[in-house]
């Protein structure tokens, strides 16, 4: 058996690498549990994503099998689903995005996600997290999600409202700030996701292998417990902020996407960091809705095993463990506060 835990982002995009580095730099992971004898770190993060992006449900496990690894952050859950009735041992322990705060904001003369038949909308890549939100809705709207509307990859937050203002796109998707002032120079708020999904649209899930549950259970709960007090530490803002940017910056740097070295930051100012979804208390919610509407536009044949997909016993004893200490009760007590203000 490996002595150290090996976790990383099953994608490469640098957002999914700043909560782990965030973790890290913080000694989160190691005050949780995750040190030797010595007291020197006992896990491994292993970077560059695992899983080319719009191939994960073909790639994650072998990858994950190929370099030992432990933990994979930010897997769509469908994947696990889909993977699990491929016979690989894969498990959703925790929660990563569990919410989705951004509005779709389109041109003035579209007054609908009807309206939106033939027109282009502008996402961050193929399969994105815009793209799985508003697919079924724009089934049950009448249209073909898959031939009746044009993705347009390359429009992430930060550069799509030049993009929606030059035409290149008809459609895009925004924070709320960002949203309101899209609205304030005439543009149609088409969606509300938060509005439409108050139980959480947990579209990437950490994941666990069934060997590393079976051998090392008080190190993935250590991992989940410092992941928990990263998602906490980020979003107390502003007293977090200027770590949160550096941290960003310099993995852009690192990046050798040059596409990512080139994005705006996504923590581009405290409001915007504030508003990432990480669940407070690391649980996954709406699962089982995620998962049906991945069956209604045919991401998946047949619903998954709820009771076989989600082993959530680890994060449900971590954040209980982590409520239970003085120390940390100024921590809980403000992400609660922020809880209670924007729902997740």
């Amino acid at each position: 058996m490996a002595k150290k835990l090996r976790i990383g982002p099953a994608c490469y995009h640098v957002l999914h690498l700043i909560p782990i580095q965030i973790a890290h730099d913080m000694n989160f992971f190691c005050d949780e549990g995750l040190r030797d004898e010595d007291g020197k770190p006992n896990y491994e993060i292993v970077t560059g994503g695992m899983a080319p992006f719009m191939f994960e449900k073909e790639t994650l496990a072998q990858r994950m099998k190929e370099l030992n690894v432990d933990i994979a952050m930010d897997v769509k859950p469908s994947t696990v689903a889909y993977l699990q009735k491929k016979g690989h041992e894969l498990y959703i322990v925790a929660g990563w995005r569990n919410n989705m705060p951004h509005h779709m904001v389109g041109r003035n003369d579209i007054k609908s996600l009807e309206g939106l038949k033939g027109k282009r909308i502008g996402v961050i890549d193929q399969e994105d997290i815009f793209v799985t939100v508003i697919r079924p809705w724009l089934k049950r709207a009448g249209l073909d999600p898959y031939n009746d509307v044009t993705w347009v990859r390359g429009n992430n937050p930060s550069n799509a409202p030049e993009r929606l203002r030059a035409g290149v796109v008809d459609a895009i998707f925004q924070d709320p700030s960002d949203a309101e002032v899209l609205r304030a120079e005439g543009y149609s708020d088409l969606f509300n996701i938060a509005a439409h999904y108050p139980k959480g649209h947990p579209d990437r899930v950490n994941v666990a292998t069934g060997k590393a549950l079976d051998e090392k259970p008080e190190m993935v709960k250590a991992c989940i417990k410092g992941m928990i007090r990263a998602y906490w530490y980020m979003r107390k803002q502003p007293e977090t902020y200027d770590h949160c940017l550096q941290v960003e910056r310099r993995l852009r740097r690192e990046s050798p996407d040059p596409d990512e070295q080139r994005r705006k930051p996504t923590c581009s100012s405290p409001a915007n960091v504030e508003h990432l979804p990480f669940p407070y208390n690391g649980i996954p919610t709406n699962l089982e809705g995620y998962l049906q509407e991945a069956v209604e536009v045919g991401v998946l044949d047949e619903p998954p095993n709820m009771e076989k997909l989600g082993q959530l016993k680890l994060v449900q004893e971590g954040f209980i463990e982590l409520e239970s200490r003085p120390e940390l009760k100024e921590d809980l007590d403000r992400i609660k506060s922020l809880v209670g203000r924007l729902g997740y």
